[in-house]
């Protein structure tokens, strides 16, 4: 760019493309890089066939060949002209690199070399360069540049492009890159641990070769290959959530969304949601908010997952999870403080008395200790509450998953012992006693799946007797037709509703305004196979949902979900509220 005369040559850029939002329209080898050349992560392809092609020497260097021999000044200045250079080469790599990511107009597998970006850069400059020209004289736009704004107006550009990636069991699951005008946003969907009867479909490879038939080859080639394409055709905005899902539906053409997997089409559907959370400018759990009709943004109480019994463990317990709701703490930063202290206290306590083995966590974080019956762990629990100094301020949550427990009519108690007593199996009304006497003696608040997903009679008969909250999680499976039911039936006082049962987004927002409208209260719960991906945070507290449960305070899958209600806690500051005693939403 320097000529002989140290005066500065303009660039011409009248071959270079000036349109930055679309995708450039030259060949596809101007773009393509070879993953050899990426072995060190340090060269794009451009750069290898520059530093491969032979250099021709400069006439200047022929012609002073012959004086090879320096003075030490000039020595002394030719190294620190070097380094010069070499400061300057870094300085736009630098530039290069951070160019490279504010570009997203591209797939990510079509990564810019230099020279592109810089043609890129330079076309860019020289854009907006007119403008501010065209700004300070009052003239009327070029034709290229109003030609190129006409078009990028009316062919929105948007990538989209699905990966496997593993949930924190190990099993494959979904997640999905969408590329906007406004950058990169990126979401993994959880994986079922269990299909539930009326739960949309995951798709699964079914190879028996590969990850146990649970691969998600199929999901993502859908994504890639129909949905995407398809929901592009489309050229919908974003921010049109509820049109975006019911054409997803209606491309799947099944009820139960077994044809392209639930999977693939709920992890496009919360990408969308993020993007469309960009698009206006605003939080993603504002954005929720608005799509729900929030009027006021409030805080969940978690529950704070401290035992684990039932399937997740092989101790005596009956019941799946003992979990800790800090209904009395006054911010959600405080919830977290109770919880996370009782359930320490209860690690040091059980390591110091059964050995550091028995505190081993669970999928959901909870610790497998060696307790023989239902009522040692309440026990356990109530005095951990007291010697941590917290009467008052935490209850106990139960999650029966009692579905596990089901058998010929009755609930067996002792289902992990293969010779348990038939005759020993109780009725639902004796089972519902037992929840009762529980909620009396101690400090109990909340039964979760207290019977059977299809014991309806159970459930609105153990609802009038209580005014404690019923939690029906297996009860609905975040299925509209079963919400329907529940409310119509007044089975249980709350439901849970899960990110990857009902299919899409727009179904669990139907679902949550159905019950906030008969007076039912909101948990937001995880999977077994949840991602560390955060969305659920904020949809629960975009929801105003007044319940969370993410599992215990450990695990990295489960935290960082906790850890994102304190940073919108922190970013709310005076306005946040905390549901509290309120987490029913009933007050």
């Amino acid at each position: 760019m320097d000529t002989s005369d140290g005066n500065c040559t303009p660039l011409d850029t009248s071959s270079v493309p000036l349109t930055v939002v679309g995708s450039p329209k030259s060949s596809e080898n101007m773009y393509l890089y070879d993953d050899s050349s990426m072995s060190d992560g340090s060269l794009y392809a451009s750069d290898q066939e520059n530093l491969s092609a032979p250099r021709k020497k400069s006439e200047y260097r022929r012609h002073h060949k012959r004086h090879a021999c320096c003075t030490q000044q000039q020595l002394q200045q030719r190294q620190a002209a070097n380094l010069r250079e070499r400061r300057r080469m870094q300085s736009i790599n630098d530039a290069f690199e951070g160019l490279r990511a504010h570009i997203p107009t591209l797939p990510y597998e079509k990564r810019l070399s230099k020279v592109d970006t810089l043609k890129l850069a330079i076309g860019y400059i020289s854009f907006l360069g007119e403008l501010v020209s065209v700004d300070k004289n009052g003239d009327t736009l070029p034709s290229r540049i109003s030609n190129n704004l006409k078009s990028s107006h009316e062919q929105k550009k948007i990538i989209i492009r699905a990966r496997q990636i593993y949930d924190a069991t190990g099993v494959p699951t979904v997640e999905v890159d969408m590329v906007t005008e406004l950058g990169l946003f990126r979401v993994g969907v959880p994986s079922t641990d269990m299909k539930k009867l009326a739960e949309a479909v995951q798709l699964r490879d079914n190879n028996p070769s590969e990850y146990a038939g649970m691969g998600v080859a199929k999901a993502i080639k859908n994504i890639n290959t129909i949905i995407a394409p398809e929901l592009i055709k489309q050229n919908l905005e974003v921010t049109m959530q509820k049109e975006i899902d019911q054409f997803m539906i209606a491309l799947d053409g099944t009820e139960n969304k077994s044809r392209l997997g639930a999977n693939a089409i709920m992890c496009v559907s919360l990408v969308v949601a993020k993007a469309g959370a960009a698009k206006k400018g605003v939080p993603l759990y504002r954005h929720i908010s608005d799509m729900a009709n929030v009027a006021s943004i409030i805080l969940p109480v978690p529950h704070i997952t401290i035992i684990a019994g039932g399937t997740l463990s092989n101790n005596g317990l009956p019941f799946q999870e003992y979990m800790i709701m800090p209904t009395g703490a006054s911010t959600f930063a405080e919830a977290m403080r109770i919880g996370s202290e009782i359930y320490h206290y209860v690690k040091n306590t059980v390591t110091a008395k059964y050995g550091p083995q028995t505190c081993f966590v669970s999928h959901t974080g909870g610790m497998s200790i060696p307790l023989e019956s239902h009522r040692d762990a309440l026990l356990l629990l109530t005095d951990a509450i007291k010697q941590c100094g917290y009467i008052g301020k935490a209850e106990i949550s139960i999650n029966a998953s009692a579905s596990d427990l089901y058998k010929d009519g009755a609930y067996d108690l002792e289902f992990k012992n293969p010779n348990s007593n038939p005759q020993d199996y109780m009725s639902s009304d004796k089972l519902a006693e037992v929840y009762l006497d529980n909620m009396k003696e101690f400090p109990v608040c909340s039964i979760e799946d207290g019977f059977e997903f299809d014991d309806w009679a159970a459930w609105s008969t153990l609802t009038l007797r209580t005014t404690g909250q019923l939690l029906g999680n297996d009860l609905t499976q975040t299925n509209v037709r079963r919400v329907g039911l529940a409310v119509e039936k007044k089975a249980g006082n709350a439901i849970a509703l899960r990110l990857n049962q009902a299919g899409t987004l727009n179904e669990i927002l139907e679902s949550y305004k159905l019950l906030k409208s008969n007076g039912f209260g909101i948990a937001i719960c995880d999977r077994w196979g949840d991602t560390d991906d955060l969305f659920l945070a904020d949809l629960a507290v975009g929801l105003s949902a007044g319940q969370v449960r993410c599992g215990g305070p450990v695990r990295g899958e489960r935290v960082g979900k906790y850890n994102q209600i304190i940073r919108i806690e922190e970013e709310l500051g005076a306005l946040s509220k905390y549901a509290g005693k309120n987490y029913r939403g009933q007050l």
